[in-house]
Order: structure tokens, then sequence, then C-alpha cells
């Protein structure tokens, strides 16, 4: 079995050492104390996974965006401190797997480093996808069958449902938060109705809003066609409020499709979190559920908008602020 590779980039030695001794029995660790200390760590040997410190002199997101260009296989964890409240805003914009506040405990190392090797995992197979689907791309068209919807096959749409229900199950044991999004195309079918070829437009419109999706979400979140003409993104370790904010920008970028010109899109958002409501249940049915109804009233609502869960009593739910943006795994 091979042995999993860390490299710590941090300018604390007891940090790196804590973290070492956390990781004991499962990683080799290597420890360096600068950004051009990493890089030639990088470039001499490859390693599996980098953790690095984000702190007013040490610069772990501009290391970590690098690294991964370099190496696009390299998982990474940013380390935020304890006082930081964007953290979840600057580990996404720096395209960070997972990221976490400090101070250190060791399970939550542990389940850092467990959690970005199960999303390496997902990334390869959302890359043999990609391979399959341009050469389907490809390949010639074959005719269009009537009532049916192009999408996922049989195979990969289970392979995709079996990770959500997976993920959801982890966010419930390790406390932290998903969020799902449905997105619908308004109108759609009216606009297609008067067309020659619908299926043709309709098959092109959906491909063009897949790519525009994927543009949005990080290389952990999962996109993919859902029932008729709607699209599911499932959001891992993603806080309401930071899910709110992708499901805006999908709203805007829908909208100025050169496929989809004139339309809108809804959004119908649900989510858990536990820094919220400690005592809530999750389950991905019941997510696919508050999605649904929430969908529902931003289309009733005249669409082109974003829908939360209803409250009981009826109405949105409210946006509730939890002290900190943070993975909390121990």
């Amino acid at each position: 079995m091979t042995t999993l590779r860390v490299l710590v980039a941090d300018p604390s030695p007891p940090i790196c050492a804590a973290v070492r001794k956390f990781l004991g029995g499962l990683a080799e660790v290597q420890a360096v104390h600068s950004v051009d200390g990493a890089l030639r760590a990088l470039t001499a040997e490859p390693y599996d996974v980098l953790m690095a410190a984000v702190t007013g002199t040490f610069d772990g997101e501009g290391l970590a965006a690098q690294l991964r260009q370099r190496h696009p296989a390299l998982c990474t964890v940013l380390v935020y401190p304890s006082d930081e409240e964007q953290a979840f805003e600057r580990a996404t914009a720096a395209n960070a797997d997972v990221f976490l506040t400090g101070p250190l405990k060791r399970p939550g190392v542990l389940n850092a480093v467990r959690a970005v090797l199960k999303l390496r995992e997902l990334r390869e197979r959302v890359l043999e996808l990609s391979a399959k689907l341009e050469a389907l791309q490809a390949s010639p068209p074959a005719p269009a069958l009537r009532g049916k919807r192009p999408g996922l096959n049989t195979a990969d749409e289970a392979f995709f449902k079996k990770y959500m229900l997976l993920e959801v199950k982890r966010s419930k044991r390790y406390a932290y938060p998903v969020a799902l999004l449905l997105v619908s195309l308004d109108g759609l079918e009216a606009r297609l109705a008067n067309e020659p070829s619908p299926e043709f437009q309709r098959a092109a419109i959906r491909t063009e809003v897949m790519s525009a999706v994927s543009e949005l979400v990080r290389d952990i979140d999962v996109a993919m066609p859902f029932a008729e003409d709607k699209f599911l993104v499932f959001l891992p370790h993603t806080p309401r409020s930071g899910a709110r904010i992708v499901a805006q920008r999908m709203v805007e970028r829908l909208a100025a499709l050169a496929a989809f010109e004139g339309g809108t899109a809804s959004v119908g958002l649900s989510g858990f979190d536990p820094a919220v409501d400690p005592t809530a249940s999750v389950s991905f049915g019941a997510l696919v559920r508050e999605a649904t109804m929430a969908l529902k009233r931003a289309r009733e609502a005249g669409g082109n908008r974003v829908e939360l869960p209803a409250v009981e009593g009826g109405g949105p739910a409210p946006s509730a602020k939890p002290k900190k943006n943070r993975i909390s795994m121990g």
C-alpha cells in the first residue's frame, strides 16, 4: 500500500510538530516553514496533500493556488486563525478543497485529510466521465427519441447519487454543513414550443447550462442533470449563506447564456448546518424535497430568483448567521 504523503507549510514549528503527531501512523509528514520551501519541496518530490497556514505573514492561499496549477491532483487544506470571519469565502476563492480554523485538534486534522482524499477520488471519477462525454460529443448524434431527455446514463447517475447520499451521512456524523441547489430554466417548454427542432434546441441549452454551472462551482462540488429541465448542484462543506451566493451567481450567469437568450433561471436552495441548528436532522431525500418546494415558490413568484426552504407558518427561512464559517471536525 502506498504511503500517504502530506506537506505541512506553516511558519510555526510547534504547529508542524503537532500535525506530524496527529497524522502519525496515517501519513508521512514533511514540514516547511516558508512559501519558497514549500515550492522547492513540491518540485523535488510528489505529495498527496498540502496543508498550508494563512496568516498575515504567510500566504498559504497564494501558495495553494500556485501549486494546484502545477500539480492538479494535489489536495489542499488551508488553515485560518480562529478570528477569521471570512474563511469560507477566502478558501473558495483560493480553490481549496477544505479549510480549518485554529486551534487545530487531532480529529479535525484527521477528518480533513480523509475528506480531501475522498474528494480526490471523486475528482478522478469526474475526469473519467468528462472524457466519456467528450467522446460522445465527438461521435455522430443519435436520433432523438420522443419523450426522452438527455442526461447522464443510469450507471453515472447512480454513482453521483450514491456519493451525495454518503456525503450527507458524513456531514451529519462530523457536523459540517452541506447545501443543495435545484436549478430550473424558467418557461423553457413554452420557449421551445414553436421551434422547428425543439429537442435539438433543448440539448444545446442543457449542454451550455451544464458548462456554465460547472464553471461556477468548486472541484469538490457535484452538478448533474436532474428531472426534466432541471439541474442538481450539491455543495459539501458549504453553509447556507455561501450556497445562496453561489445560487445568485447562477441565476445571473444563466440569464446571460447565448443559447438561452432572453430566458431566466430559478433556484431552490436547501441545506444542513449544525452551526446554526445543532439539533436538526438531515437526509438526502429531505434536502431534495426542501429544494423542490423552494424552487416551486421561486417559479410561482415569477422566476429569476433564489428561494430558501419555508419555515413553519409560511415564508422563507430566516438567514441565520453562525458565529464563524468553518468546518468543525473535532
